[in-house]
């Protein structure tokens, strides 16, 4: 059996060797590389990114006799929505296929146009906003200038007004909008 006096003397002769070894470990470096501090740099390139999308991409402006006009002013029926989810700027453009058949039915006509109408924010500078014939596709005209991309500032109202030409005949009438977004 082992004395307490022999396992008294190897556990201080332990704590020497282990004192030893650590001092001639830290003597030997310099105390500023045990903190293990660095510093560095980060860089990232975020890509633009244009993307819109139509919230209400339809209008519906119902039953219209001969000489009616109607627009989406009052809200009834709603305009377009338009809405930047991409990550700058943007500038769109509009054009559409005809909606009358009858005599200066033809796109641009006086008888359906846009104007770009306020939304969360304003039309920005160089929007159309008051009511422009629409151009025929293939002629897409600037409708909305500068639409921003942060989310309490990126939506804005297409308005649309039709007036019925007195020559046109009767039956269902539509047309197609083509929205297109290009970076500001």
């Amino acid at each position: 059996m082992i004395s307490n006096n022999i396992l008294a003397g190897l556990v201080i002769v332990v704590l020497v060797l282990s004192i030893v070894s650590v001092y001639s470990t830290m003597g030997s470096r310099p105390t500023t590389s045990i903190t293990g501090m660095a510093t560095g740099t980060t860089s990232v390139a975020v890509p633009a990114q244009v993307v819109i999308s139509l919230p209400v991409n339809s209008i519906d402006f119902g039953n219209m006799n001969i000489n009616d006009v109607n627009d989406t002013l009052d809200d009834s029926p709603a305009p377009f929505q338009v809405q930047n989810d991409g990550s700058v700027d943007v500038n769109i453009t509009v054009e559409a296929t005809d909606l009358w058949s009858g005599t200066n039915g033809a796109c641009p006509t006086s008888f359906y146009q846009f104007a770009c109408g306020s939304g969360e924010v304003a039309c920005g500078t160089g929007s159309i906003t008051t009511f422009t014939n629409i151009p025929p596709t293939g002629s897409p005209t600037l409708a909305i200038a500068n639409l921003g991309y942060t989310d309490s500032a990126d939506q804005v109202e297409l308005d649309i007004k039709v007036t019925v030409p007195s020559d046109e005949p009767a039956g269902a009438k539509s047309s197609t909008i083509t929205f297109t977004a290009s970076q500001a």
